[in-house]
């Protein structure tokens, strides 16, 4: 490979990097293909409304004491016997509920850990991984920009009537008490 060659070959590198690196941080990355980035963008929505349920005071932001203290609320009443941690029985009762309310939207309790229990840790998963991901900034509260979800050009939104087609309701697995 002569001297020219890679000369080219590393600037065509350089730019690249630099194309990779030229968004802002802040910003979710979507897909290319607007269906794919509409499909993101949905599941971003059932996310934001499942923070959006945490906010107590109606503020319209989400402060992760508001979803700490959600959770709590939540695991206490599907802890039937009061004893700290959900048993097989109270795992599939809230399961069952949770699948009630959103189908195939629904978040399973999982037992990870493989104790036959499942721990409020384990309980608040989900949501702690969701806050985590919309707290772009990791401030510990969720507002403005970080409960909106990003608009894709060219994509028209779809129709929210009942004739199918339209994106999913938002995920009512955990409680908005």
């Amino acid at each position: 490979m002569g001297p020219l060659t890679r000369v080219l070959a590393c600037g065509g590198l350089v730019l690249l990097a630099g194309f990779g690196c030229a968004r802002n941080p802040g910003e979710p990355v979507l897909a290319r293909d607007p269906r794919i980035a509409s499909s993101q963008v949905g599941e971003m929505q059932l996310n934001i409304q499942l923070m959006l349920g945490f906010d107590t005071n109606k503020d319209g932001s989400v402060t992760r004491d508001e979803v700490e203290t959600g959770l709590k609320r939540q695991f206490d009443q599907a802890d039937a016997d009061h004893n700290g941690s959900l048993n097989l029985g109270e795992i599939q009762a809230e399961n069952g509920r949770r699948w009630q309310t959103s189908g195939t939207a629904s978040s399973p309790l999982i037992d990870w850990n493989q104790d036959g229990t499942v721990s409020l840790a384990e309980f608040s998963g989900t949501a702690h991984s969701i806050f985590a991901q919309l707290d772009r900034d990791q401030g510990g509260s969720l507002a403005g920009a970080e409960l909106q979800a990003p608009r894709i050009r060219g994509v028209r939104p779809r129709a929210a009537s009942g004739q199918g087609g339209g994106a999913p309701g938002p995920d009512k697995s955990f409680r908005t008490l």
